[in-house]
């Protein structure tokens, strides 16, 4: 696992004048066009496919040259504030963290993260998972929920019971709400990866060999079936097609669209378009609890805000560490605004109901007892603005009491996170945290970012 737990430096970029566009007569336009017509002619080399290929894994989020951030020998005698992004796969954090770097806040680079989990870990965080998000916005200085609940759907897919998919109009609305980027921005990263592949991370791999057995349907097992290892590219062309879909006409088109209605007809009556659009999220005040002149955030009912609550309070869960993601998965991220975000996402069980939807590639969760059970911790001033913990976990439906205990050891006690998530061997659940105990403003050299030593994701600082 690779962590990042030291402090940031980056570059600003340089506002450059436009430069004039010279008049081009109409024979040298025409003799332009033709010498391009030629060299698309020419095809490709696989000097070319394997530069792109090359490209793609550099730069999962696919930005332009400029949004990529400074070199190194560029940045180094730079500084700036504090970025970083942690969760439950390694891909998924570093699209977060380019999408930090490419000038976006803490609520862009959660939502980035939501969309390319979906790809990169559809069995604990695919687009038909339930799950709760908190914002803190540092401009308003308060926080705002976006809970959406597991939903049973009117029917069932090969006898097997799943949820209707309503986390893309929550994840929509906080975008609306609190994201500064382009939409589209946010979403481009996934569909990249979907179509172009991604290989195989040790999370989605370790889930594959606990649980691929058990994918009953024919479309989860084409997709997911030769895939196992760690490594091996995994393409979703009809999970790109609907990411591609979502980029261009909005998140709406998933749950009062064609996507909707494609859905609709490909699961019969198992899942109409009248139950998606009834599927509405929970979007309000979170239930907080005050902490000196700090403010505990956690997930209103129906999530499961009560059990981080119980974790704040200093009981540790119980339960072995996980082995898989037990269809659990959590991503947070900290902007130099002091901005913060995080989510925890839930399939009810290591993917869900086993079955994806034919022609729109995403996998469905199931209407598990546990599924409803998440819920990130975000502790910050309503006075300033200041975070100084943001967290979310996975792995076991205790996740939740397990970022509450972690958040309680490192800002109550006073313990250094690294050293805290060390010494609890992820029991009860893995936790991804960002803390800065004196405020990002006030001291930006005390904060870390870490990813629990015993799961599979991968915490990054933006530089």
């Amino acid at each position: 696992m690779r962590l990042n737990t030291g402090g940031t430096v980056s570059g600003q970029a340089m506002n450059a004048k436009r430069p004039r566009q010279s008049r081009t007569s109409p024979v040298r336009h025409a003799l332009a066009l033709a010498g391009l017509f030629l060299l698309a002619a020419r095809g490709r080399s696989e000097t070319d496919r394997e530069t792109e290929q090359a490209d793609r894994a550099a730069n999962p989020a696919g930005l332009s040259l400029g949004g990529r951030g400074l070199s190194r020998v560029v940045a180094d005698g730079v500084s700036s504030p504090f970025s970083a992004v942690a969760a439950d796969e390694s891909r998924a954090a570093e699209v977060g963290r380019d999408v930090l770097l490419a000038g976006g806040n803490a609520a862009d680079a959660a939502v980035a993260m939501y969309f390319a989990m979906a790809v990169t870990l559809p069995s604990a965080a695919s687009l038909g998972a339930s799950g709760a998000c908190i914002v803190h916005n540092d401009k308003t200085k308060a926080a705002e929920a976006f809970v959406f609940p597991p939903i049973a759907a009117p029917g069932t897919v090969a006898g097997q019971p799943f949820t209707v998919p309503s986390g893309v109009r929550a994840i929509t609305l906080m975008h609306v709400r609190h994201g500064s980027l382009r939409w589209e921005a946010t979403v481009a990263p996934a569909e990249r990866l979907a179509r172009f592949g991604v290989p195989v991370s040790r999370a989605l791999s370790r889930d594959l060999q606990s649980a691929g057995g058990t994918l009953g349907d024919r479309e989860a097992r084409r997709i997911f079936g030769g895939a196992t290892a760690e490594g091996t590219t995994l393409t979703q062309p009809e999970l790109a097609g609907t990411l591609g879909a979502i980029r261009q006409r909005g998140g709406m088109d998933f749950f009062q669209g064609q996507i909707a209605r494609t859905m609709s007809e490909q699961l019969g009556g198992a899942l109409t378009v009248e139950a998606l659009r009834a599927a509405v999220p929970q979007a309000g005040a979170p239930t907080a609890e005050g902490y000196g002149r700090r403010r505990v955030y956690v997930a209103p009912a129906p999530a499961g805000g009560a059990s981080a609550l119980a974790g704040w309070k200093g009981q540790a869960p119980s339960g072995p560490t996980p082995a898989d993601s037990g269809g659990f998965a959590g991503l947070v991220a900290v902007d130099g605004n002091a901005g913060a975000a995080a989510c925890a996402l839930s399939m009810g069980q290591t993917f869900g109901a086993r079955a994806v939807v034919p022609g729109v590639g995403v996998l469905l969760g199931a209407p598990s007892p546990q599924a409803g059970s998440v819920s990130p911790v975000i502790i910050a001033n309503a006075s300033n603005g200041e975070f100084s913990f943001v967290g979310a976990g996975g792995g076991a439906a205790t996740a939740a009491q397990a970022t509450g205990y972690v958040a309680y050891a490192t800002i109550e006690r006073d313990q250094p996170l690294a050293s805290v998530l060390a010494s609890r061997g992820g029991q009860g659940g893995w936790v991804n945290a960002i803390a800065c105990p004196s405020g990002l403003r006030g001291s930006g050299s005390s904060c870390r970012g870490a990813m629990d030593p015993a799961g599979a994701g991968l915490a990054l600082v933006a530089r």
